[in-house]
């Protein structure tokens, strides 16, 4: 991996390489945190807890729990934390002095079912670190990560403060073990588990989208990339009752002029990532929209296609909509946005 690759296209390889792996990936995890020490990193880490986080994904979901003070040491492609926070390598160069510097208590990873470094495993032993591998290969990979990270840092809690027995359980029990008091199966969480938000938004929506027709979601145009069947996309579009153009096949296709003259999808959606910080590329008004989205499309725009011919042609460019993180959230709202806008429009 060398800095000369964009960072939306990483990120793009990374979904993709990870979704391909879903048949042999398996997570992992080693829990518990030693005492925090003192650091001259940007962050200074908050409470207990100084972490490194070496997944841009895991930085986002960190992020949106409030627990960003937290990290200490981020991935070289992070796209959220702040420039106070040393970068410390990535998955093929791991900067081992850097990390070092920056005093970690845990150290989260992004690593599949590979070994983890025999470097890393040895430094971790030595210095105290706890390591934890994280798989993201699925959403619900993404909503059981955020969850699990809610859980382990107090975001969310077990408990819920009430030691009140059944009715009909005899009363004398003042000397049994706040272990052993009784709770309500159905109160297990004393706060909303941050799931929920995902599972409302990665739901259907109304009666579905199927009225719009096969959606094709493209990933890149020159030459085109489709987000096929175990994308984190496509997942999502079934999920909210879209219809997706391609049903079989890998989470990444490269296509041809020919090939999307055989699908004649209904409807594109480009995602295209921007820049952090930049202005979006896409129109205000919706004709400027769609000869903008046509115009990015290239020699797909210009081709004789149901999609084309209506206009049902859309960009998602949020800089976070390659993440398999919380932030699936807003692409799965923003594609929403998008079919209602379309459904039940008549086709030309």
């Amino acid at each position: 991996m060398t800095g000369t690759i964009p960072l939306h296209r990483w990120v793009l390889m990374v979904i993709v390489g990870l979704a391909m792996l879903a048949v042999i990936a398996a997570a992992g995890c080693s829990r518990g945190a030693p005492s925090a020490n003192s650091s001259g990193s940007g962050n200074s880490g908050s409470g207990e807890h100084r972490l490194v986080v070496l997944s841009p994904a895991v930085a986002v979901m960190l992020r949106d729990l409030g627990l960003a003070d937290s990290v200490v040491g981020k991935h070289d492609y992070d796209l959220v934390l702040p420039d106070t926070v040393p970068a410390v390598g990535h998955q093929e160069a791991l900067d081992y002095e850097a990390i070092l510097g920056v005093r970690p208590t845990k150290i989260i990873i992004e690593w599949g079912s590979r070994p983890l470094p025999p470097r890393l495993t040895e430094l971790a032993e030595r210095h105290g670190w706890a390591v934890r591998r994280v798989t993201l290969l699925t959403i619900d990979d993404i909503a059981r990560t955020i969850d699990d990270l809610a859980i382990d840092f107090g975001v969310a809690s077990f408990e819920t403060g009430d030691p009140d027995r059944p009715e009909g359980v005899p009363g004398d029990l003042e000397d049994i073990g706040q272990s052993l008091r009784f709770r309500d199966p159905s109160a297990r969480f004393a706060d909303q588990l941050p799931s929920a938000t995902l599972a409302r938004a990665w739901s259907v929506r109304g009666e579905g989208f199927a009225g719009v027709g096969p959606v094709l979601l493209l990933g890149s145009t020159t030459p085109p990339g489709a987000l096929g069947p175990g994308s984190f996309h496509d997942q999502i579009l079934r999920r909210i009752g879209g219809v997706p153009a391609i049903e079989t096949g890998s989470p990444w296709l490269e296509l041809d002029a020919e090939d999307i003259r055989r699908l004649d999808p209904s409807a594109i959606v480009l995602v295209a990532p921007r820049d952090p910080g930049s202005e979006s590329g896409r129109g205000s008004a919706e004709d400027d929209s769609v000869r903008l989205v046509l115009e990015r499309l290239g020699r797909v725009g210009t081709l004789d296609i149901k999609a084309v011919r209506s206009g049902r042609v859309a960009l998602i460019d949020d800089p976070l909509a390659l993440l398999p993180s919380t932030s699936m959230a807003d692409f799965a709202d923003d594609l929403a946005a998008i079919l209602e806008g379309w459904r039940g429009a008549q086709e030309p």
